[in-house]
């Protein structure tokens, strides 16, 4: 009975806690059963037929037989309660233990995780204050162990720790602000954490150790015509009306202040480990609709069937589709509009204009034309963009319905383009890219799934391929060849995630002629960069931040590939397992 117990629960114990220190005591224990049962075998070896050294030894061989050799009902009841009191007590020790690590675990988040927050109230460098308080509100939340720590919509505050206005522009050309967010409401007591920003999600303003830098006055398209043109009449003056035709096809400038309104997204960083309180309450899991979510084999099938690229008209190989979508076109359109995407214009004469205003004042034109490209033979039915304040960063989806495989099912390719400049190979201006193509699919769905018209997401894994590419922009692109489709539905009352503050803050001085003054003073910090020795020192500027950009680009794909690399390992060992 013992030897059949002792190996079940053995076997139990080690498939449903799959912990080291469950499988180290079940070997113990099995060791210590295997060896009462090796020893209860040498002696009834011993005592069997009255042949062993033993029995020469004693004066009465057949009562030493007996005495040895009959069983005992009491010392083989007492040997099964021993191997089974034992062997509970393994386990729950082994319960305990790995419970406790666990929990230990999960009670500090380690510095250096990234995660995303919205804006519930503006933040402007012209009117508001230093040691202002800042709210928002988490939309991806940290992670312990894979899974969210805290609920999306759970409360963040912060404070402005630094600002520099531009005002008149008397003193300063550009504006800058840090903001520091230091408490998460996530209980009743709040919760101390320390992060920075590292990024304003398709905004203009960079961001440098934690601070959000406004527009420069020499990276305005006005100051780089200026130093360049400026001094050219000194050397002909024929060429003076260069610096007037300058002047007339571009009469806007760039807001220098920054602006913020409610709905801004910023990536904030840990910078220093977060201890999580006993008792804080979980996230719930429905935040992630997708877990566990499994597709149809049919429309698995009729996906993998689709080319996995779009292709541009002279056929070169560009985007990668990695997304579909189960719904109505009005489904679609309801959601990202909840989302905040805009539809894009046709190429016509007014968006050329349109897209010429928004390069002069360094700043978004949210229904700006998506170039054509076609998947099967067919251009995309509708486009659909994302942006904020800045011309060159936006996200954007080519959408073509694919009704002939499946009622109601949409694919496209989700991009994020971050920065643009001219070619004069194309003689055009062309947009880059980010090259991780699988985070922007997954903001995409977790964007949508905050606006409450998602009902479902599921995942499906295309062939293994090359998963470094190249778009007919001459882009790196990343890609894990997965597929996420959404199954949308009527949008129902989702949390306020995209919040539209009651609080107004002034981002500019109100009156044209306000403007026009500071815009006068602005020009004056021209004055001295309109000479050759600073088109020296900014093109040789402009030539270090190119090499620092390209061995940036360079550690992200290294560290893509060691992380691919570690989880690759990782799934070998659990497989070997």
């Amino acid at each position: 009975m013992a030897r059949i117990f002792t190996p079940l629960l053995v076997t139990q114990c080690a498939m449903a806690l799959e912990t080291p220190i469950c499988i180290e005591w079940a070997n113990v224990v099995e060791g210590v059963v295997a060896r009462r049962g090796a020893r209860r075998d040498r002696l009834r070896g011993l005592c069997s037929c009255g042949r062993c050294a033993l029995d020469a030894m004693m004066r009465d061989p057949l009562t030493a037989q007996s005495r040895f050799c009959k069983p005992s009902s009491f010392r083989h009841r007492t040997g099964v309660r021993f191997t089974q009191s034992l062997l509970l007590l393994a386990i729950g020790m082994a319960i305990s233990t790995s419970g406790h690590a666990q929990e230990q675990a999960c009670q500090i988040i380690p510095s250096g995780q990234e995660f995303w927050i919205r804006l519930s109230e503006p933040v402007s460098t012209y009117s508001s204050k230093n040691g202002a308080t800042v709210q928002a509100i988490l939309i991806e939340s940290p992670r312990c162990h894979g899974i969210p720590v805290f609920s999306t919509g759970t409360a963040v505050q912060g404070h402005i720790a630094h600002l520099r206005r531009v005002g008149m522009g008397l003193r300063h050309a550009s504006s800058a602000v840090a903001i520091d967010f230091d408490e998460i409401l996530a209980g009743p007591q709040p919760l101390p954490f320390k992060a920075q920003v590292e990024e304003v999600a398709n905004g203009r303003e960079d961001v440098k150790r934690g601070v959000i830098e406004g527009v420069a006055g020499e990276e305005t398209p006005q100051a780089l015509m200026t130093t360049r043109l400026l001094h050219l009449p000194s050397w002909n003056p024929e060429s003076y009306w260069i610096f007037l035709l300058r002047r007339a096809a571009f009469p806007y400038s760039p807001e220098p202040e920054i602006y913020l309104p409610p709905g801004t997204d910023l990536r904030l960083r840990l910078m220093a480990p977060l201890e999580l309180p006993a008792g804080l309450p979980s996230a719930p899991q429905t935040d992630t609709p997708e877990d566990g979510a499994k597709i149809d084999t049919g429309l698995r099938a009729k996906l993998l069937a689709l080319p996995d690229r779009s292709s541009t008209g002279k056929g070169q190989p560009s985007d990668v589709v990695n997304l579909a979508f189960l719904g109505s076109a009005q489904q679609i359109e309801q959601a990202f509009r909840a989302a905040g995407w805009t539809y894009g214009d046709s190429v016509s004469t007014w968006s050329v204009l349109r897209e010429m205003r928004a390069l002069s004042v360094l700043n978004s034109y949210p229904h700006l034309p998506i170039s054509n490209q076609w998947l099967s033979g067919e251009a995309p039915d509708f486009t659909l963009q994302k942006s904020f304040d800045s011309y060159q960063k936006r996200e954007h989806i080519r959408f073509w319905n694919e009704t002939g495989l499946e009622q109601n099912l949409w694919v496209g390719g989700a991009i994020r383009e971050t920065s643009a400049a001219w070619s004069f190979r194309r003689r055009k201006f062309i947009h880059h890219v980010d090259s991780d193509l699988a985070a922007e699919r997954e903001k995409v769905v977790r964007d949508l799934t905050l606006t409450g018209c998602v009902a479902n997401v599921y995942r499906v894994q295309r062939a293994k391929a090359p998963e470094r590419l190249k778009n007919a922009g001459g882009d790196t692109l990343r890609t894990d060849w997965r597929v996420a489709v959404v199954q949308l539905r009527d949008c129902e009352a989702a949390p306020n995630l995209f919040l539209t503050s009651s609080t107004a803050l002034p981002s500019r001085p109100r009156t044209r002629l306000g403007r026009f003054v500071r815009t006068q003073a602005l020009s004056i910090h021209d004055l001295w960069r309109s000479n050759a020795i600073y088109a020296s020192f900014d093109f040789s500027r402009m030539f270090i931040h190119s090499l620092q950009n390209r061995s940036l680009q360079n550690r992200r794909i290294r560290e893509y590939e060691a992380a691919e690399k570690n989880i690759a390992v990782e799934n070998t060992a659990s497989g070997a397992n």
